[in-house]
């Protein structure tokens, strides 16, 4: 019980602003096993800050992925073709090594026997 009142009393407020309608309160916990202070902040809103309109808000989260897509430097037709050649020959050279891998077990076991 006395480890609660402790941490109620090792709370000190150090700071509060107001910023852009929004309340911030800084706390600090002094930690006694390790004589080094923990800072935390905690973000409380006012009465006054209202949220948008829920389709004002989904119409700035597209505007938001068109903007991004427009920065994405997409690849031309030559590399992709380059690139899709090159994967596919990978995938059938080691499709085939694991086929003979698998083959050469299994002949292997068939001697053993």
């Amino acid at each position: 019980m006395k480890k609660g009142s402790e941490k109620k009393e090792s709370l000190e407020k150090v700071v509060t602003e107001k910023k852009n309608n929004k309340k911030v309160t800084l706390e600090k916990e002094t930690a006694k096993k390790n004589k080094h202070y923990i800072a935390e902040k905690k973000v409380v809103k006012t009465k006054k800050e209202k949220k948008e309109n829920i389709f004002k808000r989904i119409g700035k989260y597209f505007k938001g992925v068109s903007k991004e897509l427009k920065r994405i430097r997409w690849t031309d037709k030559k590399d992709l073709l380059k690139y899709s050649i090159c994967t596919l020959a990978f995938v059938l050279f080691f499709g085939v090594y694991f086929y003979a891998i698998d083959w050469i077990a299994l002949l292997v076991r068939s001697l053993a026997k």
